[in-house]
């Protein structure tokens, strides 16, 4: 299947097209595709041979791509997801909203059975760009670097008049495809989870059965709440640090139309070292309100009560992402996983979610 949707599909005269479009007489003569990792997508680093007016002109000599995972079971979570078409769209009608937060696209393809394939910059053309996995320690700067990035998005987006307009096809949370799985996958994800042999302490594992059995009683929360564009995936792995110290994003398979805090709350319980997130936690809060005030939402913006009690409440959605892909597998390496599975425990046991989840629940 590769050869049809995958990194095997993007052959160098269409990539070539693309970034050589404003130098006459560029050619892409060859291309050399060096898979860099296998798993919810296949990764390349594209090695690009121009012809001489393209190596005059500085045509990049690297370019990076995803595409069609190879492994059947990250195919069908992709497809059932729609992530592929999601992203496809992101880059097409989204990303030149958010170009200095995220990463430019030269091409773009998707097709039906989660097989897709697009092309990037290579970031590290721009220079001593960072880039970071989901279970290293990110320091303060760039923890409030990424806590800017998210605030300037949701602000953007804050009720945006575009969704209901070219971005109507956008989803709320209980809308997005997948959704009437969701339930039956957290059911098993969760029992399957809970077997594997870690420790998980009682209010954890009983916060999660009540959130497993009553879903759609917090969903209906959810979507009360004021809503904007958000990321979905927003844990450290996901972002990169450019050559002017500013945060990046990358990575758009599951965005959707949802209140930013809980982009907040995932990105704080996944990614954010429990000490750092401890001592920093109500400021980086309050950075994130002023942010998104600034952004666009102004005096819509929540007070800090108010948004703590969200944040509080909105962990629980980015814990279920950790269970299901433990659960799962395959979609990331585990031994990383078991590093954000431990910074989530420790959040939702600091932010005594349980208390939350009953409240809700009464």
């Amino acid at each position: 299947a590769e050869h049809r949707s995958g990194l095997g599909s993007l052959p160098a005269y269409e990539l070539g097209a693309a970034i050589g479009a404003q130098v006459p007489g560029a050619r892409l003569d060859a291309m050399r595709v060096e898979v860099t990792s296998r798993g919810t997508t296949d990764r390349a680093r594209l090695h690009l041979q121009w012809n001489d007016a393209g190596r005059k002109a500085g045509l990049p000599d690297t370019a990076f791509a995803k595409g069609t995972s190879t492994q059947a079971s990250s195919r069908g979570v992709v497809s059932a997801f729609a992530c592929h078409t999601y992203e496809s769209r992101f880059y097409q009608q989204i990303q030149p909203t958010l170009a200095e937060l995220t990463v430019a696209p030269f091409v773009v393809r998707s097709g039906i059975g989660g097989r897709y394939v697009i092309a990037f910059e290579d970031l590290q053309q721009r220079g001593a760009v960072r880039f970071y996995d989901a279970d290293d320690e990110a320091p303060l700067a760039h923890v409030q670097g990424v806590i800017d990035v998210l605030a300037t998005i949701h602000g953007r987006f804050w009720r945006s008049p575009r969704f209901t307009g070219d971005l109507s096809w956008l989803r709320t949370y209980a809308q997005r495809p997948g959704y009437p799985f969701m339930k039956h996958l957290f059911t098993w994800s969760d029992k399957r989870f809970m077997r594997q042999d870690r420790e998980v302490p009682e209010p954890v594992r009983k916060l999660t059965r009540l959130y497993v059995r009553n879903q759609p009683r917090f969903t209906a929360v959810w979507e009360a709440m004021p809503a904007t564009l958000c990321h979905g995936d927003c844990h450290l792995g996901n972002t990169f640090g450019d050559v002017d110290g500013r945060a990046g994003i990358y990575d758009w398979q599951v965005f959707h139309k949802m209140n930013g805090l809980r982009d907040f709350a995932y990105f704080m319980m996944h990614s954010v070292p429990t000490e750092l997130r401890r001592t920093h936690e109500r400021e980086l809060l309050r950075r994130y309100l002023d942010g998104l005030a600034n952004n666009g939402a102004g005096g819509e913006a929540p007070a800090f009560a108010s948004a703590w009690d969200s944040y509080r409440l909105l962990t629980i959605d980015g814990w279920m992402a950790i269970v299901f892909t433990i659960a799962v597998g395959g979609m990331q390496p585990l031994p990383r996983m078991e590093v954000t599975a431990k910074r989530a425990i420790a959040t939702m046991l600091d932010l005594d979610l349980l208390e939350r989840i009953e409240h809700v629940l009464k």
